[in-house]
């Protein structure tokens, strides 16, 4: 609604809107900051017509100094009263948005990008839940992990945090990446730019910080810090997987999260080899298994109905 027709604002004023007639000046209201700017000026008038007539003050007829002063203070205190209504409808809309989570699910096979309220980026990766609200706090910034994302974090005073069922992640302009799948018992996190801060629940834990380079990753109930972080890992985002050292077995386990497939691997032989590498997720399931096999003695069979692949 771009117009707003005056007699309808009047009506609002004197309180006799229909139902349907307030919604739409609500909406309105909310449209452009402009319409709030007209909103005042015709609440200013009708104040200003409303005081005028209690008043009696008519045309050609002179007005004394002490009503002239009366008069001017009425109109003033409802000019304020109007505009501390509107920043208390700014407030209370605010806080509603803060209260409102936006929930983004990744499936297996898929990655996506998004940009978060503060203009932070967030790269999420297969099977990945990320939750955020809609309008970050006054005093942090939090959201909700399940699973592996690549943070550019936008810079401010106020500490942008991650939560994980494992650990959480503070910084304040920074990029990391996380990987704390529920399911999984693995949780790392590796640190490209900037310092964050890796924390749990636990009040005999200390917290523990990274420098750029530096890879936090839980080995039993423990972190281990490492300083070898090797960008080619994290370049999943670009729909790239490197492969450094893995057995068959974990290739597999790889393999299911970025197709979208469950593999039964009967190949006993197969399972412990390792093997390095560089792959292209758009390329497939299939061109993926025929690059390992000129390395691997093992066939493999693909039932259509169960989506299963097995080993042989």
């Amino acid at each position: 609604m771009q117009i707003i027709d005056k007699h309808i604002l009047i009506r609002y004023f004197l309180g006799q809107s229909p139902e349907e007639e307030k919604e739409a000046i609500h909406q309105w209201l909310e449209s452009d900051e402009a319409h709030k700017k007209q909103f005042i000026r015709e609440r200013i008038r009708f104040d200003a017509s409303t005081l005028s007539n209690e008043n009696e003050i008519r045309l050609n007829k002179s007005v004394s100094f002490e009503s002239f002063i009366r008069i001017s203070l009425k109109i003033a205190a409802s000019i304020l009263i109007l505009v501390s209504s509107l920043y208390l409808y700014d407030s209370y809309k605010m806080n509603k948005l803060r209260q409102t989570f936006q929930c983004i699910h990744v499936p297996a096979g898929n990655r996506t990008h998004i940009t978060l309220p503060d203009g932070t980026e967030a790269w999420l990766n297969a099977n990945t839940t990320l939750q955020y609200p809609v309008a970050f706090s006054e005093s942090e910034r939090e959201v909700l992990l399940d699973g592996q994302a690549y943070f550019d974090v936008t810079k401010s005073k106020n500490p942008f945090i991650v939560k994980t069922g494992k650990y959480n992640v503070e910084v304040l302009g920074t990029t990391f990446d996380v990987e704390a799948y529920s399911k999984e018992k693995e949780f790392k996190t590796a640190l490209f730019s900037g310092k964050v801060k890796l924390y749990n629940n636990d009040p005999v834990s200390s917290a523990i910080y990274l420098a750029p380079g530096q890879t936090a990753q839980l080995v039993g109930n423990a972190l281990k810090v490492s300083s070898t972080t090797d960008v080619n890992t994290y370049r999943w985002r670009e729909g790239l997987i490197y492969i450094e050292d893995k057995s068959f077995e974990e290739m597999m386990t790889v393999f299911e999260k970025y197709y979208n497939i469950q593999i039964v691997n009967k190949n006993k032989k197969a399972k412990e080899q390792g093997y390095r590498g560089k792959l292209r997720i758009a390329d497939g399931i299939d061109h993926a298994l025929r690059v390992l096999q000129n390395d691997f003695p093992f066939t493999y069979k693909r039932d259509e109905d169960s989506n299963i692949i097995y080993i042989y």
